[in-house]
């Protein structure tokens, strides 16, 4: 038998059990929605596959994150290539209810709860997983059928946690090559009740908890805001994470976060993000996170609840929901309005066992007066500004000249698809940059004016001077000869087809380049 975490304490004189229904409470009565299973097995395979970095068991591009949605089979499984664990710990580690030698300084799962969420949600739970240089793999099933059975009320009253988890669990020891190692959590026979298996929502959720990478082709200002968050001193940690119906039809899963989108929920309005806006919160003289909102029209509550609202996140995983940062606008419904996130620095901040806010302790309140006071004040503000300019025509054409000064500075950091995309771009600048000279503006907006005169200048200069080319970021080791034909190809392309289509274009012609 198997030592159990929480079994036994003594208290005085006398020995308390703690009993099988604390199961319960840490599976079924933990969680509010059980797509959250999801980010729990999630972060602990982020925590496995950065550890098999750190020990040089595995390159940083070799990293990944499986996941099955198989509706016809009522079966999920999330596999990672991280550490694995070890024969020896491996029956011990998951088994344990409530202990874990993780730390949440460094780690995003520590509390030892969360791997048995998937136990309220199918009739059994499989854990399979191997260490490197070891010839076996583990596996841990939990029959979850009967537990249920063992849970009925007014039943097995007498049974302990320790003696209800010997009841349901299987432990097998079996071969394995030894160069494997994993871990791959599989939920055989999902209930129906649940959404679990609707591969969309799955998809949905999994976008925006997830510590995923931007996509670059939606979100045009993917590369400025690593940059912003990189000089001062801040790597988001990206994992890539595939999701499919089975093996063959795994596809790569992102952010949500998009450049244009409609907002306004009645009209649907088209909305842009014009600038990044980018800001600190610091407390007492100490950095507690670093963030970002999206700049735009402010038409109203964003259409796509995917992107709508502030999103704070520890270790790039999401803390919370949508509405967790409602108590920093005096307006709750503002922060609907706003797209953006709040990367949390400080291990001051601690997430609550659920995960859906942060333990309530003095950091917090004053993490969140210092919100309310800037951004937050500082978005109403906007928004109300916005509100009474949007009819200005002068007002318009100042934001068009904003957005156009942030696609600038976004192609010189990320790359220009050809001279002849560069030289567009030189030219559409010169050209409202004219227009802005010659623009008439009232009193309150002749601020914005002179600060846009100023920036466009600079922009013509820093894109005329760019030598940064997409086709430069081939590391491949192809000839001059191959790079001159790829110049030409990318010149006509830039002239024949839509900007969208030739960023796509050029975008997989790199990664491909690139993988061989």
């Amino acid at each position: 038998m198997f030592s159990m975490s929480l079994e036994v304490a003594a208290v005085g004189d006398e020995v308390v059990q703690v009993g099988k229904y604390t199961l319960e409470s840490l599976t079924t009565g933990m969680y509010s929605d059980p797509k959250i299973v999801y980010r729990e097995y999630i972060q602990n395979s982020v925590d496995s596959l950065e550890h098999a970095v750190s020990l040089g068991m595995l390159e940083q591009q070799s990293m990944r994150i499986d996941i099955i949605v198989n509706a016809d089979e009522s079966y999920i499984s999330i596999k990672d290539n991280g550490t694995g664990i070890s024969a020896a710990e491996a029956a011990q580690t998951l088994m344990n209810v409530g202990s874990s030698k993780k730390r949440n300084a460094n780690n995003r799962g520590f509390r030892g709860i969360g791997r048995l969420g998937g136990m309220s949600y199918c009739n059994t739970l499989v854990f399979t997983t191997s260490a490197e240089n070891e010839k076996v793999k583990t596996v841990v099933s939990f029959d979850c059928k009967k537990l249920r059975h063992l849970l009925v009320p007014g039943e097995y009253e007498d049974m302990s946690l320790s003696a209800v988890l010997e009841e349901i669990t299987t432990i097998e020891t079996l071969p394995e090559k030894e160069e494997k190692h994993y871990l791959c959590v599989e939920m055989v026979e999902v209930n129906g009740f649940s959404d679990l298996l609707d591969i969309d929502a799955a998809r949905s959720y999994i976008s925006q908890v997830a510590p995923l990478p931007y996509q670059p082709r939606h979100f045009i200002y993917t590369s400025q805001l690593k940059s912003y968050l990189r000089d001062n001193g801040y790597i988001v940690e990206e994992f890539p994470i595939f999701v499919g119906e089975n093996e063959s039809d795994l596809e790569p899963v992102y952010k949500p976060n998009k450049s244009r989108f409609r907002s306004d929920r009645g009209k649907r309005t088209v909305d842009e993000i014009s600038s990044m806006k980018y800001f600190d919160v610091t407390v007492d003289g100490e950095l507690y996170a670093l963030g970002w909102y999206g700049n735009c029209g402010w038409y109203g509550f964003l259409s796509e609840k995917e992107i709508s609202g502030f999103r704070v996140r520890k270790g790039n995983i999401l803390i919370g929901d949508s509405h967790t940062m409602n108590a920093i606008f005096k307006e709750a419904r503002f922060n609907g309005w706003t797209q953006g996130e709040i990367f949390i620095v400080t291990d001051k901040l601690i997430p609550n066992a659920r995960r859906d806010d942060f333990e309530q302790n003095n950091a917090y309140y004053k993490f969140m007066e210092a919100l309310s006071n800037s951004v937050g004040t500082e978005i109403a503000r906007t928004i109300r500004e916005a509100s009474l300019t949007r009819n200005n025509p002068n007002a318009k054409a100042l934001r068009e000249i904003e957005r156009k000064i942030g696609e600038a500075s976004t192609a010189v950091a990320e790359g220009f698809n050809s001279t002849v995309d560069k030289e567009k771009m030189v030219t559409a600048l010169t050209e409202s940059a004219a227009s802005l000279a010659g623009l008439r503006v009232s009193e309150d907006l002749t601020p914005k004016k002179k600060e846009l005169q100023e920036k466009i200048e600079a922009a013509i200069e820093e894109v005329s001077k760019s030598k940064n080319f997409k086709i430069n970021q081939i590391n491949s080791g192809i000839d001059k000869k191959s790079k001159q034909v790829l110049k030409v190809v990318s010149d006509i392309l830039s002239r024949k087809l839509a900007k969208v289509l030739v960023d796509e274009i050029i975008e997989d012609i790199v990664k491909e380049l690139n993988r061989k």
